[in-house]
């Protein structure tokens, strides 16, 4: 039998530790129900918090061996005051255990960042995240024609590895100027061989108009960095195998812009292909998308005389006659080309009446691109005037066949009258 302090009952009997269901007595010291709403077991009124335990020192010496720090409630504990004796209140029910329902949900959060976090870098790995070359061949053939549609040329180029050493024609200026006279339509991607993709290749069967023009070629990609790319996305244009020996050839530019010897880039679509000569007219076949796949392909121009050439010369030639007219001698001072047979001596020479030359007989031909020169050939009749050794005055005609060539790197034509 155990008396517990404070005046509490006397337990006993074969299970001296079994449930008792009559109230315990009152009384001071005597066990008080705990008051609705609160915890268990009651707090007392001057209790605090007690102090964390302290942080352990330093490790011991070497070979000085301490023992155990001894096991004893911590510090502050029990708290000054009355308070339940020795052997009182029995413990509180342990503390219930911590959800892990947060750390269940960031471990999950976490899963979902690393899977996220996959994803992108297997998209940037795999070049499918989109821009120039993503996808398969035939949209990069695709994006790249919607490009220069667009008068983008900066993305156009993109979608090539090979840049050009130039960009004087690249620009977006000029190609707005090629689809302003040639747009680009009707886009078709006929057919996307990947058959050796395993390899790094493959071919696009596209057409596309250019203007009222269809251009049908098969185009050579390759992959490179997971991203499908164009052996060129621009044309390179080397000399004409002539232009070392043809004149006109020389003379040729894009866009206003003299060509010279060089090498040139250009997008394919339509050239303003022109002369410096202003008496030179070029006609050159079109750079279409077939022109991708020449290695080194060259501008096909065919030179003429266009019609400023043609009046020109014609002007240099009435020029020439004109100034016979300022003569009153039987054989005027150059450039007049013609001169009076007075054998027989019936003319007085400085008496002569040089007329308008009729020149409406002279023909023009034979244009020739390598020395930039025109043919001419033709009757010229020229009415005359005169007075004879006796005094008379006398009429006639001149009316000589000429042939010469005009030399048009002159301004005005130079002529060189070859009878």
């Amino acid at each position: 039998m155990t008396n517990l302090p404070g005046g509490g009952r006397e337990f006993g009997g074969s299970n001296p530790i079994g449930p008792d269901n009559s109230p315990p007595p009152s009384g001071a010291g005597g066990w008080q129900p705990p008051p609705s709403g609160g915890g268990w077991p009651p707090a007392p009124a001057n209790w605090q918090q007690p102090a964390p335990p302290a942080q352990p020192g330093p490790p011991p010496a070497p070979g000085a061996w301490q023992g155990p720090p001894p096991v004893g409630p911590p510090a502050g504990w029990p708290p000054a005051g009355p308070g339940p004796a020795p052997g009182g209140w029995p413990p509180g029910p342990p503390p219930r255990g911590r959800s892990r329902r947060p750390l269940i949900i960031t471990i999950v959060a976490g899963v979902a960042v690393l899977v996220v976090v996959g994803i992108v870098l297997a998209v940037t790995l795999t070049g499918s995240g989109g821009g120039p070359g993503a996808g398969s061949a035939g949209d990069t053939v695709k994006g790249y024609l919607e490009a220069l549609a667009k008068g983008d040329a900066e993305t156009a180029l993109s979608y090539s590895d090979d840049q050009p050493a130039s960009k004087e024609f690249l620009t977006d200026d000029i190609l707005k100027q090629q689809i302003a006279k040639w747009p680009i339509t009707n886009i078709r991607i006929l057919n996307d061989d990947g058959n050796a993709s395993s390899l790094g290749m493959a071919q696009v069967h596209v057409a596309a108009n250019f203007g009222d023009k269809t251009s049908d070629a098969t185009l050579q990609l390759k992959r490179s960095n997971n991203r499908w790319r164009l052996d060129s996305a621009a044309l390179k244009l080397q000399p004409s195998p002539g232009i070392g020996s043809e004149a006109a050839a020389t003379t040729m530019t894009f866009f206003g812009k003299p060509v010279g010897d060089g090498t040139t880039y250009v997008f394919p679509g339509w050239i303003d292909v022109g002369s410096s000569n202003p008496y030179v007219e070029v006609k050159a076949q079109p750079l279409l998308l077939d022109s991708l796949t020449s290695y080194t392909p060259w501008v096909q121009a065919d030179f003429s005389i266009n019609d400023a050439g043609n009046k020109a010369v014609m002007d240099a030639i009435a020029d020439v006659y004109a100034s016979c007219q300022k003569s009153n001698q039987l054989s005027p001072p150059p450039p007049c080309p013609e001169s009076i047979r007075n054998s027989d001596g019936s003319l007085v020479d400085g008496t002569i009446s040089w007329g308008v030359a009729d020149l409406s007989q002279v023909k023009l031909q034979s244009f020739d691109p390598y020395h930039l020169t025109m043919m001419f050939f033709g009757k010229v009749t020229i009415p005359l005037g005169a007075r004879d050794t006796s005094g008379s005055q006398t009429t006639g005609s001149l009316s000589p066949f000429v042939t010469g060539t005009a030399d048009l790197t002159k301004t005005p034509p130079a002529l060189d009258f070859q009878n």
